[in-house]
């Protein structure tokens, strides 16, 4: 078996993994190497509808594929040129001014610099926190001339082009949202796929982009196919039928270190892009008293957690920091695993039979998580009431409309991400009943500031108030194995989690 690593994981992880089948001997090998690519991903989106809807699963088969942000967000963080080939920022770091390459939108159409106005003003008004947020300091975007943008901030950003190679920074044509309907799939950007026929509870096609302003790639068509058992997603993979597993986010985890050896697969390791957390509703009296967060959160077994949802996959923290390893990272964690403690802080607050609205996910690692939870909060006086949802309508009830006193997701969206109003969960929903101002006030001031000793220690100012607060509740940070034709080549380095880059993808001999 051949193993690679698109990041930082510790080594005794990998060794672990191996990928085999009855059966499946030389499968890869025996696949004719076409031009068409086939890959699986476990989870389908509700819609594709990328202003609206935040499922890592609809950017997946999208992001770099079909839509491009303005530039590019590489592995290391540095960020290089994409449809913006080259900029300039004034020494107060408050303009920002880009020079845009000749790229054609897969409707025929010419970029040009009232493309990126209309998009970066979209993308403001989204009602995703990691889409929206990271453009707050914008406060004016003019075309200059047809290739040429203007961005004026209303305080200087850190992290403002860094965000622009993320969902921030996708581009569409003018009009595009008024004319599409994104959530049919009638997405329109300029990458080198076009989003071609999409069937429901099967897959959706990519097609090759002729007049794509970059190299050709090499597939000229891309089947992103929906399997949700991932079981069957091995199987398929082993037997021929497919050349990539995208992501192993539950049971599957198990079976890849449970196989033997076979040299026609590649498993990879990209480095942990997300974190897995508890969330608190603002909404829920008992919650509102820091005592009842802080016992819930000594209640957690962190390793319990990262152990039995991701198969060890990943690193367990206390800390929100994404990606892993940035310059604030610490081993800080104002609340170890403590069940005595729990229980005291419990009893003093008058909570003791205390219970908790528990709407969980039905796919990937949560199931597993949730039975873990259950039982740690038990262990502490609490009950969990579960309440099992799919993606979709997990989305709309607890994502949308609130329905939730305690609950659980893995995401990749930064701290910043959860101030109040405007943010994340549960701070950021329009109608929370509590503002962390200390927080938000750190994560104003740290993005504004220039200097890079300052920058760092305000980011751990900031990540340290979030955790102390607990209404937010770190617990690790999670890798997401890639399994692969070991003859495939050309998979990059994960810059964010929403992605499945396929520009370099080719098969090795070619």
């Amino acid at each position: 078996m051949k193993l690679a690593k698109l990041g930082k994981l510790a080594a005794v992880a990998l060794t672990a993994v191996t990928i085999a089948g009855a059966g499946a001997i030389g499968a890869a090998e025996a696949r004719e190497q076409g031009t068409t690519l086939t890959w699986s991903h476990p989870q389908e989106p509700p819609n594709w509808d990328f202003l609206k809807t935040g499922s890592s699963a609809l950017m997946v088969p999208v992001f770099h594929n079909v839509l491009e942000p303005l530039v590019e967000l590489m592995g290391d963080g540095s960020v290089e040129p994409l449809l913006a080939k080259s900029w300039t920022i004034s020494d107060d770091g408050l303009v920002y001014t880009f020079t845009l390459r000749d790229a054609k939108f897969h409707d025929g159409t010419d970029l040009d610099a009232g493309d990126v106005v209309y998009s970066i003003m979209k993308n403001k008004e989204s009602t995703l926190a990691n889409t929206k947020v990271p453009l707050a300091p914008v406060e004016k975007v003019e075309a200059v001339d047809a290739h040429t943008v203007k961005m004026t901030l209303s305080k200087p950003s850190q992290r403002l082009l860094k965000e622009l190679g993320q969902t921030a920074g996708i581009i569409i044509p003018e009009g595009a949202a008024e004319k599409y309907d994104f959530a049919k799939g009638e997405l329109v950007g300029t990458g080198p796929y076009k989003f071609g026929d999409y069937r429901p509870d099967v897959d959706v096609t990519l097609t090759r982009f002729d007049d794509y302003w970059g190299d050709k790639p090499y597939f000229e068509k891309i089947t992103h196919r929906f399997i949700p058992d991932e079981t069957a997603a091995i199987n398929a993979l082993l037997a021929g039928e497919i050349d990539m597993v995208g992501a192993v986010l539950g049971e599957g985890l198990d079976r890849l270190k449970s196989l033997s050896d076979n040299a026609d697969f590649e498993v990879i390791l990209p480095a942990p892009m997300e974190t897995n957390y508890l969330f608190l509703s603002t909404h829920k009296e008992a919650l509102k008293d820091i005592r009842v967060r802080q016992a819930i959160a000594y209640a957690i077994n962190r390793d319990d957690l990262m152990e039995g949802g991701q198969a060890g996959y990943g690193k367990t923290t206390c800390q929100w920091i994404i990606p892993a390893g940035e310059p604030w990272t610490s081993d800080y964690c104002p609340y170890p695993y403590d069940p005595a403690k729990a229980k005291a802080l419990l009893k003093e607050a008058g909570q003791e039979g205390l219970e908790l609205d528990f709407p969980y996910l039905t796919v990937a690692e949560f199931p597993p998580l949730k039975d873990i939870l259950i039982e740690e909060m038990a262990a502490v006086g609490i009950t969990l009431k579960p309440r099992p949802l799919d993606l979709a309508t997990w989305l709309q009830q607890v994502n949308t409309d609130g329905q939730y006193e305690f609950s659980n997701l893995t995401s990749n969206v930064k701290a910043e991400g959860f101030v109040c109003k405007g943010g994340r969960q549960p701070l950021g929903r329009p109608d929370s009943e509590v503002c962390d101002t200390t927080f938000d006030e750190l994560a104003a001031g740290s993005d504004a500031i220039l200097g890079k000793d300052e920058y760092i220690k305000a980011m751990a100012a900031m990540t340290k108030q979030l955790s102390d607060a607990a209404w937010v509740i770190p617990t690790f940070q999670k890798s997401t194995p890639t399994v692969m034709r070991s003859d495939l080549a050309g998979l990059k380095s994960y810059r964010f989690k929403l992605e499945m880059d396929a520009r370099k993808l080719r098969w090795a001999s070619k």
